[in-house]
C-alpha cells in the first residue's frame, strides 16, 4: 500500500461465495479439509452470527447476508492496523467493503472507513448499488 501510493482498498464478496458457504458447515466437517485451509474456515465461521442466519430462510439472502457479514468483519480487521489508519487519518487511504452480484453485474458498496468528512464512496443506509 505505501509502495504503491494505493488510495483505495476495497474488501469485495461475491454471490455464491464457496468459502463462505463451506465456513457454514459443521466443524467436524471443516476440520476434515486440509490444516491451512481448515484454519482459514473456521476464522471464516467464527465471525458469522450463524444463530442470526438460521433465521433468514429465502437462500439468496442467507447468501448475501453471510457474504457481507464477513466482508465486514474483513474491513473492521483492516480498520484495526495502525499503519493503514495513519493513512486513512492523513485522507491517503480509504477502506470499502463491496458485495458483487455476479448474475446482475451489479456492486453494492459499503463500510466505508474514511477520515471524517471526506466524500462517501458508500453508505449502505440508502441501499442502493453506489450508497446514497
Amino acid at each position: 500500500i505505501h509502495h504503491l501510493k494505493v488510495k483505495v482498498v476495497v474488501v469485495m464478496g461475491h454471490e455464491g461465495c464457496g468459502a463462505i458457504k463451506a465456513a457454514q458447515l459443521d466443524e467436524e466437517t471443516i476440520k476434515k479439509e486440509p490444516a491451512h485451509l481448515a484454519k482459514a474456515l473456521l476464522g471464516i465461521k467464527s465471525g458469522l452470527d450463524e444463530k442470526r442466519l438460521n433465521c433468514i430462510h429465502d437462500p439468496r439472502a442467507h447468501d448475501r447476508e453471510a457474504v457481507v457479514t464477513n466482508v465486514t468483519n474483513q474491513v473492521k480487521q483492516l480498520a484495526k492496523d495502525p499503519a493503514l489508519m495513519d493513512l486513512v487519518n492523513n485522507d491517503e487511504l480509504t477502506i470499502v467493503g463491496a458485495f458483487y452480484e455476479i448474475s446482475s453485474g451489479i456492486v453494492d458498496f459499503f463500510n466505508q472507513v474514511s477520515v471524517p468528512g471526506s466524500p462517501k464512496i458508500a453508505n449502505r443506509k440508502g441501499g442502493g448499488q453506489w450508497g446514497k
